[in-house]
Order: structure tokens, then sequence, then C-alpha cells
């Protein structure tokens, strides 16, 4: 049930995980301090309780910046999947449509029409800024890839030779291309590695604050600051990891070359 609104929460959006987040973490390091303070009023002894928290909380902040860290390298590399297929999508369809024009006729000219709404399509598909927008994206690119391999088919029938043979191959490697950008898109830093960072930040953060009780001051500034930058890469971790929602995101710009180069507008959609 935890993961399940978690999960929701993450994809909801980055200013709502923001807004929970620091306020969580400053709750966490004013309860471990408060309790801090309580243990330290009953004892007189003080050193060697110090000495044990400083040791298992610098312990525990290692083991948060390690976790961090992992997820840091999850979600960029991600990013930068979807980012590495931008590019070569456009690639795969520039050459499919730089040899539909090799071919003469009017089918290959249906064709190469055929291609450039492909690729307008696929931009629209990168840039979309909502999940719900997906679905029919998805949908009329089905039926362009349909209608793409009809026309294929057409002009194979009538001209079989290496060049219908080299665009068929582009064609081929240019669907299985908007595949692998979906299955990228769709790919993200599992959930409950996200929550298993989050929660140990609470716990690492509560014992950072049970250790300054102990020895009776907050350092308010330093722990505020701690505190922001802890933030600060949760939420670089979610913002990579939300490729719709997100601020960081895969950089269209060669598919709008590409459109550019068939001599028509590039439209974000």
């Amino acid at each position: 049930m935890i993961l399940a609104a978690f999960r929701h929460l993450s994809i909801l959006s980055i200013g709502g995980v923001a807004g929970i987040l620091f306020p969580s973490l400053m709750f966490a390091a004013e309860f471990g301090y408060r309790f801090g303070r309580r243990i330290a009023s009953r004892k007189s002894e003080k050193s060697t309780d110090l000495a044990a928290s400083a040791t298992l909380t610098t312990g525990m902040i290692g083991l948060l910046a390690f976790t961090l860290s992992l997820s840091i390298n999850f979600a960029q590399d991600r990013f930068e999947a979807r980012r590495d297929l931008v590019l070569a999508e456009a690639n795969a369809i520039s050459t499919a449509w730089l040899r539909a024009n090799l071919i003469d006729g009017a089918e290959s000219a249906v064709l190469a029409a055929e291609i450039e709404e492909y690729a307008r399509v696929a931009l629209a598909y990168t840039t979309a800024e909502s999940n719900a927008d997906i679905p029919g994206l998805v949908e009329r690119m089905g039926a362009l890839q349909a209608g793409i391999w009809r026309s294929m088919g057409m002009i194979a029938r009538h001209a079989s030779n290496p060049v219908t043979i080299a665009l068929a191959s582009a064609l081929n490697d240019m669907f299985d291309l908007f595949t692998s950008q979906r299955f990228a898109y769709q790919s993200h830093v599992p959930t409950n590695i996200v929550l298993m960072l989050y929660l140990e930040a609470l716990a690492t953060i509560g014992a950072l604050g049970y250790q300054l009780g102990l020895g009776g001051d907050r350092h308010i500034v330093l722990t505020t600051l701690l505190l922001m930058m802890w933030s600060g890469g949760m939420i670089l971790i979610m913002d990579l990891n939300q490729p719709r929602i997100g601020s960081i995101r895969a950089d269209a710009s060669p598919l709008i070359w590409t459109i550019r180069g068939f001599g028509g507008p590039a439209q974000m959609h």
C-alpha cells in the first residue's frame, strides 16, 4: 500500500514531491534532536554515547550517500538511453526518407510523404508533456507504420532491386527504434529503490538529529543546508525519472532537424 501510494505521488508532480520531501526530513531531524535531548537529560555520562552515535550516524550517512549515488546513476542511464534513441530514430527516419526518394514513381512519393508524417508524430511523442497524450500518438504511429509498409510492399512488387531492399531495411530499423523509444520512456528507476532511499534518508536524518541532541547543539544553518542538498539530490532523481513531467527531458533537436530537412515546418505538439 505504501509502495503504491509512493508510486502515485512520484508520477503526479515533481513540485508535490518537493513539497513533502524537505518538510518530512526537517521533521525527522527535529524529532531526532528532541529525542536525543531527552536521552541526554537522563544521563550524566555523555562522551560514550556521543562517540557511539557519531560512529553509527557516519555509517548511515555513508550508506545513504551510496544509495543516492546508485539511484542517480540508474536515472541518468535511462535519461541517456532516451536521448541517444532520439538521435538514432532521427537518423533512421532520415535514411528511410532519402532512400524512398531514390525510387521513381508516384508510389515512392506517397511513401516519402508518409515518412514525413511519421517523423512529425515521432516528434510529438518525444515532446509530449502528459502521459494522457501517449495512447493516441502510439495508435497514430501504428496506423502510419501499417500504411508505410503497405506502400513499401507496392514498391517492392513493381521494382525489386538493391535500392528497395535497402529501403525496406531502413524502414524496419525505423520501426524498431520507435519500439525501443517507447520502452525507454516507460523504463524508470524501480519505485521500491526510490522509496528505500526516502526511508533511509528519514532514518539517517533522524539519527543525525539524535546525535546533535545528545551534544546539545542544533547547528541549524548547517543542518538546513544538508537537508536541502539531500532533498535536491532526490528531486533530481525524480526529475530524471519522469520524462514527461520533469524539467530534464531528452532533446528533440535531431527530429526537428530531420523534419526541416524535408522542407517542411517542425511542429512541437
